[in-house]
């Protein structure tokens, strides 16, 4: 009897660990992701300098819900891509290493989304929305209009929280990437 009753509370001290442990690992995953966009923001800036062309990160998927709490359903993508020329580019292709894609991969975070973003015009006449531009002097050259408040905020939430949860990377004018909390 009295094993049956040990048995019984290491299961549910189990239980509730696990519980925790998901939460937890929702939260690794959400900061990976969030200095992975840091990271490429950094990356994307000191290519452009050293190979003297445009670079840009384009938001491609958002998450149409990212405080549903449905860990399994995340979405997110973003790619990092090279202009054809060091001002003024007309034809962008992504580079090899430059696709990230918080669902499938590669670049796969589960339970983690992209929260959808203020829509980015890019910079003026270069038909490339929701994108963040450097020169190759390694600045934004986004239309100002696309920063609130003097940056461009990115959102990642962690779907599996219990509460909702999230890191913010602002990227300002100069190239700059911080990541913060946010609820």
């Amino acid at each position: 009897m009295e094993l049956l009753v040990v048995v019984a509370l290491l299961a549910i001290i189990g239980g509730m660990a696990v519980g925790q442990l998901s939460g937890l690992m929702g939260r690794y995953r959400m900061n990976a992701a969030a200095r992975e966009f840091q990271d490429q923001v950094t990356l994307s800036r000191v290519r452009a300098i050293s190979e003297n062309q445009e670079y840009a990160i384009t938001l491609v998927t958002a998450d149409p819900t990212p405080l549903d709490g449905q860990d399994r359903l995340n979405w997110g993508r973003y790619e990092v891509r090279v202009g054809d020329g060091n001002r003024a580019s007309s034809a962008w292709v992504t580079i090899p290493e430059g696709l990230f894609d918080l669902k499938h991969g590669p670049g796969r975070h589960r339970g983690v989304s992209i929260e959808p973003w203020t829509p980015l015009g890019g910079p003026p006449s270069y038909n490339l929305p929701d994108s963040i531009v450097f020169s190759p002097r390694g600045f934004i050259i986004n239309d100002p209009s696309d920063f609130t408040d003097g940056v461009i905020r990115v959102v990642f939430r962690n779907k599996a929280a219990a509460a909702p949860e999230g890191r913010v990377v602002r990227v300002d004018m100069g190239g700059g990437a911080l990541i913060a909390g946010v609820q």
